[in-house]
């Protein structure tokens, strides 16, 4: 795989950010072939200014397809800003696809389940269900007592479900 040179990432990311289907779909198999996790604030602004279908989903394909831990911890530090709140479901399910390993994140997870969505909170369910551990026994512990003190409070019933579904589910992570 190429690298994108310090001298052409210009270029690449006006191309991305153009809107022009031909020009960004061209940006995006660069990145695709050549990008690394810098581009990723990039990707998702361009993905949230798009009005091109065939721009948002080459978009999403492409954080799909992510295998770079490197990039899907991008990921998850960019879906706490609010110019992405609308795509932060997209962004959340490309984490659960790339297949790496973020459990060192539940706090991260567990904030998105409780202020999010129901579908933010359904993505954050599927991404805990393909975890296979969760080394840190006492983040396990805080977090799970954090959701169910969010529970007994919770004035968000749509979610409630969800989120007593994620309890069960880092239940089960509980080493005896």
């Amino acid at each position: 795989m190429a690298k994108i040179s310090k001298t052409n990432r210009p270029s690449v990311i006006k191309d991305l950010k153009s809107n022009d289907e031909a020009f960004a779909l061209k940006a995006i198999e660069k990145i695709k072939k050549g990008g690394d996790a810098s581009y990723i604030n990039d990707v998702l602004e361009a993905l949230s200014a798009t009005t091109e279908l065939g721009i948002e989903n080459a978009i999403s394909q492409l954080l799909f397809d992510l295998k770079d831990k490197e990039a899907v911890e991008e990921l998850v530090n960019h879906w706490s800003n609010p110019a992405f709140t609308e795509i932060r479901v997209l962004i959340l399910s490309a984490c659960w696809q790339s297949g790496i390993d973020l459990s060192h994140r539940l706090p991260d997870f567990v904030t998105v389940a409780t202020a999010g969505t129901y579908m933010e909170c359904l993505e954050v369910l599927t991404v805990i269900e393909n975890w296979e551990a969760i080394s840190d026994q006492e983040v396990l512990e805080n977090e799970t007592i954090r959701l169910k003190a969010f529970l007994s409070e919770s004035d968000t019933p749509e979610n409630d479900e969800m989120i007593f579904s994620i309890v069960e589910e880092l239940e089960k992570f509980v080493v005896q």
